[in-house]
C-alpha cells in the first residue's frame, strides 16, 4: 500500500484544471450478474450509488464501490481511491478493501481505457494487482449506446497463493478476464437501462480457472 501512497504527493502537485463546467451529479442503480462457466453457475443483484462532485482542486468520486479522488491528466485523468472488492469485480470473491492508483485515456464518443496498481488494505489475503479497464463507444443506434466493455487483472504471487489461486511461485497471474457487449437504452434523460453478454474468465481456488459466458443488466436512475 506504501506505493500507492506515494502516488499522493504527485497528486496534489497537479495544478487545478477544470476544463469544462464543473459537475455535481448522483446516480443509483441495480445491476445484476448471472454467469455460466466450467465450474458451474451463479447469479448476483448488486446496488450501486455513483457521486462526483468537482472541486477547483480535482473530482471526489464514489463510483461501483470505489470512492476516492480523481484529478486532470495528460490526454485523461489520474485517480487514487479505496475499492471493496464485493461490489468492484476483483475475481477474488471476496470482501476485501484494496488502494487503488489509475490513469486513464479519454476516448472519442465517452470512451476511456484505464491501467491501474492496487494494494491489500490490511492482512488478510495480502498482495497486489494490476488492472486494465476498457470502455469502447461502437456506435449509436436510434439514441442507444454501443460500446465494448473490459476488465481484468493481475495478481502478484503473494495475492494468488493467499487466495489458492495459484501455487506459490514467481511472477503475476491472471486473476480475470472480462469481454461484454453492451448496450445502454435511455427512457429520458432521468432513467436508463444498461444490458450486455460476454465472456468470463476467472481464477478459482483449485489452482486452476473457470471460462464461460455471463449477462449483465443495471437499471440506473439519476437524482441529479
Amino acid at each position: 500500500m506504501t506505493r500507492v501512497l506515494s502516488l499522493l504527493p504527485i497528486l496534489l502537485l497537479v495544478q487545478p484544471c477544470l476544463a469544462e463546467e464543473a459537475v455535481h451529479s448522483m446516480s443509483i442503480s441495480l445491476a445484476g450478474n448471472l454467469y455460466q462457466t466450467s465450474a458451474g453457475s451463479g447469479s448476483r443483484l448488486q446496488p450501486n450509488v455513483d457521486l462526483r462532485h468537482d472541486t477547483p482542486y480535482g473530482s471526489l468520486f464514489v463510483q461501483q464501490g470505489e470512492a476516492g479522488v480523481g484529478l486532470p491528466a495528460p490526454g485523461g485523468w489520474v485517480s487514487l481511491a479505496a475499492a471493496n472488492e464485493s461490489q468492484w469485480e476483483l475475481g477474488a470473491n471476496s470482501s476485501h478493501w484494496m488502494g487503488v492508483a489509475r490513469y486513464g485515456l479519454d476516448l472519442p464518443q465517452d470512451g476511456s481505457l484505464a491501467i491501474g496498481y492496487a494494494d491489500r488494505l490490511g492482512h488478510a489475503s495480502p498482495g497486489s494487482l494490476l488492472l486494465l479497464n476498457l470502455d469502447i463507444t461502437l456506435g449509436h443506434w436510434q439514441n442507444q449506446r454501443i460500446s465494448l466493455l473490459g476488465w481484468g487483472s493481475l495478481a502478484d504471487s503473494q495475492r494468488a497463493a493467499s487466495l489458492g489461486h495459484q501455487a506459490n511461485d514467481s511472477g503475476r497471474h491472471l486473476e480475470q478476464s472480462n469481454l461484454l457487449l453492451m448496450l445502454n437504452h435511455p427512457f429520458n434523460p432521468r432513467w436508463s437501462l444498461d444490458v450486455g453478454a460476454g465472456s468470463r474468465w476467472m481464477a478459482d481456488q483449485q489452482s486452476q480457472h473457470s471460462a464461460g459466458w455471463q449477462a449483465v443488466f443495471s437499471l440506473n436512475a439519476k437524482l441529479y
